[in-house]
């Protein structure tokens, strides 16, 4: 598809998401790539899962547990299924690199419309040949997110991530976010920048709320000047570990 036209689709599709009618939805931090500007309340467990269809394929699980009502904890895995190039066997699927972390409310208040969060990970060189990094990494990012209104808002994050003896990339994204009765809608601009070049891609998604506990997913991806291309599904669910005793 020619660039330019898919960029006006993009800002026609973030004009039409800003002017709907609507009304607001749980926050989780899938399926778009930014995170939120919030943390989960204290004792909540909140499980988001999702597969990705790419070049490779990915069953993603992210496991949040409110610690306080400023930290939560976090765990990500990833099951993932890669080809076999020529001349290699691969053993497929296994577990990808074990990622643990925390995010940290840094601002938040009834009186301001603007959010603010930091998260960090690191990752563990957990996983077997073909599928580990070889090395501790760290992923850290600064969450920042403003509501128009109840039902519209504009979330971005900034960060760097950095894997043991590789070369760090600064990451960015860029999401607007619309709810429209139990649908939810975001258009979103992503990317990082390695020391070469800077990479960037965009992407879609909508998510529709079973109940105030359960929110299913679907979204796509593209790169704007790399190969990226990927589709994805998944699901949330949120518990309230005091209400289940």
């Amino acid at each position: 598809m020619d660039k330019n036209i898919f960029m006006k689709k993009i800002i026609f599709l973030i004009l039409l998401l800003i002017s709907s009618t609507v009304t607001a939805q749980i926050s989780t931090d899938r399926p778009d790539q930014t995170e939120a500007s919030v943390v989960l309340p204290k004792n909540i467990l909140q499980i988001e899962s999702g597969f990705v269809f790419q070049d490779e394929e990915v069953f993603n699980n992210l496991f949040r547990y409110g610690i306080s009502e400023k930290v939560e904890f976090r765990l990500n895995t990833n099951y993932m299924l890669l080809d076999s190039p020529d001349g290699k066997n691969i053993p497929s699927p296994r577990f990808g690199d074990i990622e643990i972390g925390m995010k940290i409310q840094i601002f938040k208040s009834a009186e301001s419309s603007t959010t603010v969060a930091f998260l960090s990970h690191l990752s563990l060189p957990t996983a077997s040949k073909y599928y580990t990094n070889d090395g501790y990494g760290t992923l850290n990012r600064f969450l920042i997110s403003h509501d128009f209104s109840d039902t519209f808002s504009v979330g971005y994050n900034l960060g760097y991530n950095k894997i043991y003896d590789k070369k760090g990339a600064f990451v960015y994204t860029l999401a607007f976010a619309k709810s429209l009765n139990k649908w939810g809608v975001y258009a979103e601009i992503f990317g990082e920048k390695p020391k070469e070049n800077l990479q960037s891609n965009f992407d879609l998604g909508v998510t529709y709320l079973i109940n105030k506990d359960f929110q299913l997913d679907v979204s796509f991806g593209e790169g704007f000047n790399n190969d990226l291309s990927y589709f994805a599904l998944g699901a949330s669910w949120n518990y309230n570990l005091l209400k289940s005793k």
